[in-house]
């Protein structure tokens, strides 16, 4: 059967209403692709953005950690400066002290000292450390464990001091 002989036996009336028909789901059609298109453009721009957003805050942090970097280098090497002055102190003490006005101290206290830098409780609570436990310490020997515990604190507190900062500007710096 042919369809054009089908609707040249309709009348006027009929082929306008099947024509309106035709037009009207043509443009529900059109008007359903086309939304579909604009919603997954919105949907990839909405992606574009929140990935231009999170480039733009890995360069921020970047920034911040290339910024610590050189303030910890700064410092580190202004804390080096003061230990250096330290132990040109402590060889300055054992040059010009004469060695009748220079002392021995008890092997122990060495002992003792580097404990109690290391914070080695566990050991202090044994008990009490033997005299004959270590051979006696001259006082330029003491001055420089002394220097060499500080400056192993000083570091330590240099490190946790660069930790917080990172975390203060990274972390907390982050959340505002």
């Amino acid at each position: 059967m042919n369809p054009l002989a089908i609707l040249s036996g309709l009348n006027q009336a009929a082929v306008q209403g099947i024509a309106i028909a035709v037009a009207v789901v043509g443009l529900i059609l059109a008007t359903y692709f086309h939304g579909r298109h604009v919603t997954e453009g919105e949907a990839a721009a909405a992606r574009l953005e929140i990935a231009l957003d999170y480039a733009a805050e890995i360069i921020r942090q970047q920034d911040v950690a290339a910024d610590l970097a050189s303030e910890n280098a700064a410092l580190r090497a202004a804390r080096l400066t003061r230990e250096r002055v330290i132990t040109k102190e402590v060889t300055r003490y054992v040059q010009v002290t004469p060695p009748a006005l220079r002392c021995v101290l008890p092997g122990t206290w060495r002992l003792r000292h580097d404990l109690a830098a290391a914070d080695d409780t566990a050991v202090a609570a044994a008990g009490s450390l033997d005299a004959a436990s270590a051979d006696p310490v001259e006082d330029a020997a003491a001055l420089e464990t002394i220097a060499d515990n500080y400056a192993a604190c000083n570091d330590a507190m240099a490190k946790l001091d660069a930790w917080q900062r990172r975390y203060q500007r990274l972390e907390v710096g982050e959340r505002k």
